[in-house]
């Protein structure tokens, strides 16, 4: 079986990510994987490559028109839809991608699936009408298939949660190695306590909030830093953004406490290096950041937003602050930066609970089976 993901975003985020891991996961049920790059950068085709998807380029992003551009729109459609029939099951990575490239798979006679990531609160009636030509739904979680703006007859949807792998446990002494080195490795005292966020900077996030929150603890907690890992500089939208954040933590007196790495692929150990996860966000599917964090063993706050409270259980595998509540997220780090066996208790059950609900093999097989259940409609 062959699928074709399509990419409708540049550079690399969490849709990004997401898709090189399903492509990963059902490798070995001989579904190959090729990316369809609609606003393709050097990152990004080296991303994908590197993992042995190959990458298709130099197709005009389609503009969904009715009227004027309509000639255009078909034209380009046509040129993707030939590409199109190469596939089994055509996979939008995104709304943004079934919007551009539905019509073209279609055309293709190929089955076009559509994975809905995050919170959709409206889409205009053309969007409704183009996005709603893709054949099936995927939803990240039952809150994101909740609040979609556009309802499908049942076996249209589907709700599929992401899956990661849980590595093996790391020792104590492991884990020491890896928290000195890292602390080296950025100038900070061996004492220094690291709350770190995994997320781009960009308006979807919630840095606002996180930076009031470290205003309220920078006298009480002098020794914490907070560690921003993810991308500040190759989108124009992140690298404006970046800005932003600067001037919000310079302006609360506390920009000295973060640290801003950029994008990097040792992900999983710098989660092994740190004390605390935080995710501050305005809206999220089911963010993979957290299941990575929870099967690491990492104690864990978040915003309780969308699915995320279908992943982390407050005051269980880890704990939840109201949206935009800086006071909240505060009261959490220090709880989880002070209690030190509470901490160890929720990053015990984090661990277990992404094994039990959201285990690379669970996430593969139901992937697999929705291909082959698109592929032969």
């Amino acid at each position: 079986m062959k699928v074709l993901h399509v990419m409708p975003f540049p550079g690399i985020g969490g849709t990004e990510v997401a898709t090189r891991r399903i492509a990963d996961a059902v490798l070995p049920f001989g579904v190959r994987g090729t990316a369809l790059l609609l606003q393709p950068t050097k990152e990004q085709i080296t991303y994908f490559e590197d993992a042995g998807i190959p990458c298709l380029t130099g197709f005009r992003r389609p503009e969904p028109s009715f009227v004027r551009e309509a000639p255009r729109f078909l034209r380009d459609s046509w040129a993707i839809a030939r590409a199109c029939t190469a596939f089994d099951v055509v996979h939008c990575a995104d709304v943004t991608a079934a919007y551009r490239i539905a019509v073209a798979g279609r055309l293709a006679r190929r089955p076009v699936l559509c994975h809905v990531r995050n919170r959709q609160v409206e889409l205009a009636r053309r969007s409704r009408i183009f996005i709603g030509l893709a054949n099936h739904f995927v939803f990240v979680s039952s809150n994101t298939q909740k609040h979609f703006p556009m309802r499908f007859p049942k076996m249209r949807t589907s709700i599929v949660y992401d899956g990661v792998e849980t590595p093996p446990r790391i020792g104590r002494e492991e884990r020491e190695a890896s928290a000195a080195a890292l602390r080296a490795e950025f100038g900070l005292p061996a004492d220094t306590m690291i709350a770190g966020m995994f997320a781009r900077v960009n308006p979807q996030k919630d840095y606002g909030t996180l930076i009031r929150a470290a205003a309220i603890l920078r006298d009480q907690h002098p020794r914490l830093r907070f560690l921003v890992v993810g991308d500040n500089d190759r989108v124009p939208l992140n690298r404006q953004h970046f800005k932003h954040v600067q001037e919000l933590a310079r302006a609360a007196g506390v920009l000295d406490r973060f640290i801003f790495t950029g994008h990097r692929d040792d992900v999983q150990r710098l989660m092994l290096a740190i004390d605390i996860c935080v995710l501050c966000t305005h809206f999220e599917g089911l963010p993979l950041v957290l299941l990575e964090a929870m099967a690491v063993g990492l104690p864990c706050v978040a915003t309780a937003v969308d699915g995320i409270p279908e992943a982390l259980t407050d005051g269980v595998t880890g704990l939840l602050h109201a949206h935009g509540d800086a006071t909240g997220l505060a009261a959490a780090i220090v709880r989880l930066v002070g209690e030190d066996e509470f901490a160890k208790i929720l990053a015990l059950n984090a661990r277990g609970e992404a094994e039990r609900r959201f285990g690379q093999e669970r996430f593969a097989r139901d992937m697999y089976t929705l291909y082959t259940r698109l592929g032969r409609a």
